[in-house]
C-alpha cells in the first residue's frame, strides 16, 4: 500500500512539473477599455514573472466575485508564446503574432486602489484556449483580486494611455428621427462616457417593461485599429447600445447587447459588460432627457429653415 501511496504521489509530482515546464510567455498583449493601440510588453525580465500557470496575476486566497467594481472599463490581457504545436483560436480577430501562440486569455480592471483579474467561463470564446494551457474549474468566469506585482505592471502600462478613454461622437438613430444626429459636444460626451454607463440604472436589477420609440445610440472614436460595419469615415464604432423611450415620467430601458447581437462584438472591445450584456435594463432619466435633447435639436433645427 505505502508503494503505490508513493507511486501515485510521484506521478502527482511529474504532472505538476509538466504543467509548469512550458517556461514564462514572450510576450503579453493589453487591449480594450478605449484604447487607441494594443500595449505589449516584451521585457524578458518582467515576462519571467508572469505565467499563466503559476498564475501570479491573481490573489487567489481572496474570495471571487460575478462582477468587478470596475469591470466596465477593463483592458483584455492576452499571454503568447512561443509553441510550435499548439493551436489558437481562429475566432478572435487579434490572436497572430506571428509565430507565437496565444495561451491564455484574461480580463484586468482597477479601481485605482483595487485591481481585479476575470477569467473566461466556459460559454466564452476564449475559454478553450485557457483550458488548453491550465483548467482552474471553478475560478474560471469569475473575477479575483489581482496581485501588487499585477496591478503594478497593468497600471503603470496604462495609466500612461489614460487619455485615450473618451469618444469623439455620439450618433442617435431610429424613433422619431427623420435622420441621425450626431453630438460632439465634449462636455456631454464626457457626462456620457460608455465606461460608466450612465443610460443604466445600475441599482435595479435586469428588467423590460413598457416603452414607445426605440434608438439606437453609439458611440464613435477615431484613431482606433479596428473596423467596424458601423463606422462613419475616419470615426470607428467603440460602443452601441438600444434605447426604448420610456413612457411619460418613466425613463424608459436600454439593452446592452450581447455577444453574438447587433452591436455586440464591437462593444467587447471598448467596453466590457459581463453579465448584463444580452438584457434590458431599466434606464435613468438624465438618459431620456439626453436622447429626448437629440430629437427635439432636429425638429429645431428643421424649423428654423
Amino acid at each position: 500500500m505505502k508503494s503505490r501511496i508513493s507511486s501515485g504521489l510521484l506521478l502527482l509530482f511529474i504532472g505538476v512539473q509538466l504543467a509548469y515546464s512550458k517556461g514564462s510567455p514572450d510576450l503579453i498583449v493589453i487591449t480594450g477599455g478605449g484604447l487607441i493601440h494594443q500595449i505589449d510588453i516584451t521585457d524578458p525580465a518582467t515576462l519571467k514573472e508572469f505565467d499563466p500557470w503559476q498564475g501570479q496575476f491573481a490573489d487567489w486566497q481572496k474570495k471571487a466575485l460575478v462582477d468587478a467594481p470596475c469591470f466596465r472599463r477593463s483592458f483584455e490581457v492576452l499571454f503568447y508564446m512561443s509553441w510550435p504545436e499548439r493551436k489558437s483560436s481562429s475566432d478572435h480577430p487579434d490572436l497572430g503574432h506571428g509565430d507565437l501562440k496565444m495561451i491564455y486569455a484574461t480580463r484586468y480592471c482597477s479601481t485605482g486602489s483595487t485591481g481585479y483579474v476575470y477569467l473566461p467561463g466556459p460559454s466564452e470564446a476564449l475559454y478553450r484556449d485557457n483550458a488548453g494551457t491550465i483548467m482552474r474549474g471553478d475560478a474560471d468566469g469569475k473575477w479575483h483580486p489581482s496581485t501588487a506585482a499585477w496591478d503594478a505592471l497593468l497600471g503603470n502600462a496604462v495609466v500612461t494611455r489614460d487619455q485615450e478613454a473618451s469618444a469623439d461622437m455620439i450618433v442617435v438613430s431610429g424613433g422619431e428621427l427623420r435622420h441621425p444626429v450626431e453630438i460632439t459636444d465634449r462636455e456631454s460626451i464626457t457626462k456620457l462616457d460608455p465606461w460608466t454607463g450612465p443610460f443604466v440604472d445600475w441599482d435595479l436589477p435586469p428588467r423590460m417593461g413598457h416603452c414607445n420609440w426605440e434608438y439606437d445610440v453609439q458611440y464613435f472614436k477615431r484613431g482606433i485599429e479596428h473596423p467596424t460595419p458601423y463606422d462613419r469615415g475616419d470615426l470607428r464604432m467603440i460602443y452601441g447600445v438600444r434605447y426604448c423611450l420610456g413612457d411619460d415620467g418613466e425613463p424608459g430601458y436600454v439593452q446592452l447587447a450581447g455577444p453574438t447581437e447587433r452591436f455586440g462584438p464591437e462593444n467587447v472591445r471598448s467596453v466590457w459588460d459581463g453579465t448584463h450584456a444580452g438584457k434590458w435594463h431599466r434606464s435613468t432619466m438624465a438618459w431620456k432627457g439626453f436622447v429626448r435633447r437629440a430629437v427635439e435639436s432636429q425638429y429645431a433645427a428643421s424649423s428654423t429653415r
